[in-house]
């Protein structure tokens, strides 16, 4: 498949692409199946501990926030969009559907041959490759869900949580298994802020203004379409302010020649993901595509 030169162009412009129809309407529907089958118990060999989820009861009561700006909210260094707060009786009541009740699943393509299929598939890889060369690894893969009036979701980089890389390019394939609008909390962009640099989380409030933050572009998708976005682009999303849930599967790939310098105790976490194929992260993580390199990942 791949990108055209302005698509190329776009991306290295605004830190993210969209594109439409990524898969079809067939593949999606077999996605959400498997999907389904991991997080209720139908593949028995699927470690419960790769499931996150909610229970009304235990809902962590958090601080009021404070107005950040006059469309955002901040809790210490973390901003977000407004609108979570009008939702709190909604978010503590009895969930009926089990599905609802999961709000992240962690490395499906380590346990299910359709997952494993996709992140290698070329409608994927072909444009991953286009952008960040032909040597190919996948760090990791985790399906964000978004239960009915979830929060908001902070603005971060993806590269702050990935200080292990000594390389600060990485890219996240996210690909929609249902409709995200702006009522459910789609993904939030600020355009060209992956040429800001890494931004410690304790300067994050300094840099988002609101002139910054009046350039957010919010990013309504249909199931089946899927961004690409460089690990430096600032991102976040809104609330699910509907009592329908929202699901996005989010695959993070790296360059096959980038080295990983983490320290002993971020190795033992990473041995603990199920990320490897190898028993150290030093040439550890699946190749998906072209040829690996003494030293790296």
């Amino acid at each position: 498949m791949g990108l055209n030169d302005a698509q190329k162009k776009l991306f290295f412009k605004d830190g993210y692409i969209v594109v439409k129809n990524l898969i079809s309407p067939d593949e999606l529907d077999t996605l959400r199946e498997h999907y389904a089958n991991l997080v209720l118990g139908g593949t028995p060999n699927f470690p419960e501990r790769h499931i996150s989820r909610l229970n009304p009861e235990h809902i962590q009561t958090l601080e009021p926030p404070t107005p950040h700006g006059s469309q955002h909210n901040r809790r210490g260094t973390q901003v977000f969009p407004m609108g979570e707060e009008n939702y709190e009786t909604q978010r503590s009541a009895p969930i009926t559907d089990p599905l609802d009740a999961v709000n992240k699943m962690n490395v499906p393509s380590r346990y299910d041959t359709v997952f494993r299929k996709f992140v290698r598939s070329p409608k994927i890889v072909d444009i991953v490759a286009d952008l960040m060369g032909a040597n190919i690894k996948l760090y990791y893969d985790q399906v964000f869900a978004k239960p009915p009036y979830a929060r908001a979701n902070r603005y971060h980089q993806d590269s702050v949580f990935w200080g292990f890389f000594a390389s600060n390019f990485q890219i996240t394939c996210q690909l929609l298994l249902d409709d995200a609008t702006l009522e459910n909390g789609c993904v939030r962009f600020i355009p060209g802020s992956h040429k800001f640099g890494l931004v410690n989380w304790d300067h994050l409030p300094y840099m988002l203004t609101e002139a910054v933050l009046a350039q957010e572009v919010a990013v309504p998708l249909t199931a089946g379409d899927a961004t690409f976005h460089h690990s430096l682009a600032l991102h976040c999303s809104g609330p699910n302010t509907t009592p329908y849930r929202r699901r996005g599967w989010s695959m993070h790939y790296v360059s096959a020649d980038t080295r990983y310098i983490g320290t002993p105790e971020e190795t033992e976490r990473i041995k603990q993901l199920d990320c490897l194929v190898g028993q150290e992260p030093v040439n550890g993580w699946p190749l998906i595509r072209g040829k690996e390199f003494p030293g790296c990942v």
